[in-house]
This record gives C-alpha cells, sequence and structure tokens, in this order.
C-alpha cells in the first residue's frame, strides 16, 4: 500500500522513499563494497588495482533481474552481487568481498541509510517546533479552556497548551540524536563477527576506516547480533509518532463542529464528503493522527527482532528489513501532515472566550 501511486503520499515523503527505494538500497549495498574493498587496499590486503576496479562499478552495471532471481534461490541478496561484482571486475574478483559476509554488507548499507532517513526527520521535527514558535508568538495572552478527563475545567493560555506540544517535541528530536549516536555503527566482522581472516589487529583498522570514509561510529567487538542500536533509532522514531498522533488527535478534537476553536487551512475540494456537500472535513489531523499511529505501531514490532540466538539469527534479522524502512517512510509520512496541518492552523479566539466566558458563568451560579 506504501507503494501505490494513489496513496503513496498519503504515508510517506517524496525523499524518505527515494532513501529506501530499491535502487538506493542495491547502491548502498554496492558503496559498501567499494569502500571495504579501498580500505583494504590502503592497508596492502588486497591490490590497489582490484580496489579501483570494483569502484570503477556502478549499479547500472548490475543486473537486477539476476539479483532477483539469485535473492528467490539463495535467500540473501549479497550472494549475487559479489558474483556479479565478481565477473564484472576480471581479474581482480578474487579480491571482491574480501573478508566480509552478507549481513556485514547489509548491516552497513542500512545503517547509512539510516543515517540520511534520521537527517530527513530532525529536519522535518525542528521545522515543526519552528512553526508552534509562530504559533505560540501570535497567542501570548489568547486564553481557551483547559479540559480534564473530557470535561470543562478551568480558562488556561493557549500558550501553554502549545508550549506543551512544542517542549515534548523538542525532547523527541534530542531522543532521536542520543539514539543516533548509539545506533549509526558500520558492521565490519566477517562470519561469526570476530574479523576472522585478518591478522596482525589489520582487521580492527579496517573497521576503523570504512567508519571514517562513511561517517558513522563503530561498536567492539561487533553487533550482528546485538540489535539494541538499531532497536534505539526505531524506538525513538515510534516515540516521535506516538508524540504526533496525541497533538493530531487533540487538534481533530478542537477543530470538531461542537468546539471549532481551531480549523484547518481551507482550499476548494479539500476534505469534501462525497455524500454531505455541506462538510469540510479536517484532513492534515486526521491524517497525521492515522499514519503516526501506523508508525507507533510498526516501532514496537522491533523488540520481536532484537531477540537473535547465538552469534547470528536469521529469523529475527530478516524482519528488520521490512520494519525499519517501514517505520522511516510512517514518520516521514506523518511529519509530512503535521507540516501542512500546522502552517495553516487557524485559532479561533472569540471562540475560545465565549466558551470560557460560559465556563466561568456557569461556575459562579
Amino acid at each position: 500500500m506504501l507503494d501505490y501511486r494513489i496513496y503513496r503520499n498519503c504515508f510517506s515523503s517524496a525523499e524518505m522513499r527515494r532513501i529506501w527505494s530499491e535502487h538506493a538500497t542495491i547502491a548502498a549495498w554496492l558503496k559498501v563494497e567499494q569502500v571495504l574493498a579501498r580500505c583494504q587496499a590502503d592497508l596492502n590486503l588486497i591490490p590497489a588495482g582490484a580496489a579501483a576496479a570494483i569502484e570503477t562499478v556502478g549499479i547500472s552495471d548490475l543486473d537486477t533481474e539476476a539479483l532477483a532471481a539469485e535473492m528467490d534461490l539463495v535467500g540473501r541478496p549479497i550472494v549475487g552481487l559479489v558474483k556479479q561484482l565478481r565477473v564484472l571486475v576480471g581479474e581482480h574478483g578474487c579480491h571482491v568481498h574480501h573478508r566480509a559476509t552478507t549481513q556485514d554488507i547489509m548491516d552497513t548499507a542500512m545503517v547509512m541509510q539510516m543515517k540520511l532517513g534520521l537527517a530527513e526527520i530532525e529536519t522535518g521535527t525542528a521545522r515543526l517546533i519552528n512553526l508552534l514558535d509562530g504559533h505560540i508568538r501570535a497567542h501570548p495572552s489568547t486564553m481557551v479552556l483547559g479540559r480534564t478527563n473530557g470535561q470543562h475545567a478551568v480558562p488556561m493560555r493557549l500558550a501553554t497548551k502549545l508550549t506543551v506540544w512544542r517542549s515534548e517535541l523538542a525532547r523527541r528530536l534530542e531522543a532521536l540524536e542520543q539514539a543516533a549516536s548509539r545506533g549509526l555503527n558500520v558492521q565490519i566482522g566477517g562470519p561469526v563477527g570476530d574479523l576472522r581472516g585478518y591478522e596482525n589487529g589489520s582487521g580492527e583498522r579496517v573497521k576503523a576506516a570504512v567508519a571514517a570514509r562513511l561517517e558513522l561510529g563503530t561498536v567492539d567487538p561487533h553487533w550482528q547480533n546485538a540489535r539494541d542500536g538499531i532497536a534505539d533509532v526505531v524506538t525513538a522514531l515510534g516515540a516521535l509518532c506516538a508524540s504526533l498522533c496525541k497533538i493530531a488527535h487533540n487538534v481533530n478534537l478542537l477543530s470538531s463542529s461542537d468546539i471549532a476553536e481551531v480549523s484547518e487551512a481551507h482550499t476548494n475540494g479539500k476534505g469534501a464528503s462525497s455524500s454531505m456537500r455541506h462538510k469540510r472535513n479536517q484532513r492534515a489531523s486526521e491524517f497525521m493522527e492515522a499514519v503516526s499511529r501506523l508508525g507507533r505501531q510498526k516501532a514496537e514490532q522491533i523488540g520481536e527482532f532484537t531477540l537473535h540466538e547465538h552469534e547470528r539469527s536469521g529469523g529475527a534479522w530478516i524482519g528488520e528489513w521490512v520494519i525499519v524502512p517501514e517505520v522511516f517512510l510512517l514518520t516521514s509520512g506523518a511529519l509530512h501532515w503535521a507540516q501542512a496541518l500546522f502552517e495553516g492552523l487557524t485559532f479561533h479566539p472569540e471562540k475560545m472566550a465565549e466558551r470560557c466566558h460560559a465556563s466561568v458563568t456557569a461556575t459562579a451560579v
């Protein structure tokens, strides 16, 4: 459904789809193979000519249909990639994928994509915070009726309500940055993670060099069966989605006919009903709520895929191939709707004052 032409802009941003596209994913696998070869050549572990030959290969040189066929047969996409690379570089083929394993390539590539995705999410969250700041500045003394347990409470400053949302999002942004510091690491370890086959500490130097070139961190000795860093990032995205969902739901409530203290920006046809021509439904807040609910729920599944057995567990690892990209996609969609909502949100102080007055009068009586 996330790929449907008719739906995709409702559930994810175009840039996030680009980051997690099949083309970008294969390109990331290829990039890791090339950087690995270059770092090994720099340490005289493979010939410099081999690294240079591997670096000349572009994604357009690869047969993606053959990659898909190999995936169907083998159950891992890197086997087919390595097979094609070895043919493409000819005499240097024996140096392709030197001392590496499939998970090294796929994990490191996924982290590269996560880094790009987090930059998009962090930018979007910061933009949303700025939009809220604008509304807070515009309503320094506007009063709105507070509501607790679904009932009228007492009048409060609208700025206070908005500042709570703003501060919550600021904490989510900080949490994303902290999660990135723990989860964005290269995976260079070989068959069982112990850099088997390298001598005299050269494996550690290769890992450090790959990390430096890709501007990623490292974990000692490895994280191929310790997925807490990935879980940290996905969980932080899920928590952001939870905050967005709460905010969207509250805006939707305040936009209802019975309250009508806020309203979304209107253009002809927006929020139209197929059967009730008088209706103008609040689309941004409802999509923001729905998509962020999906993002939060998907993120909760990451715990299942941290439960690896021994040094590698395909039954847990494979699940990440779906969950990680989908959480990023859905979070980007939720932020897209949040930005659309707060860019055009209109507050109605006269309606707020009317309800505050009625509440105070009722209390006095």
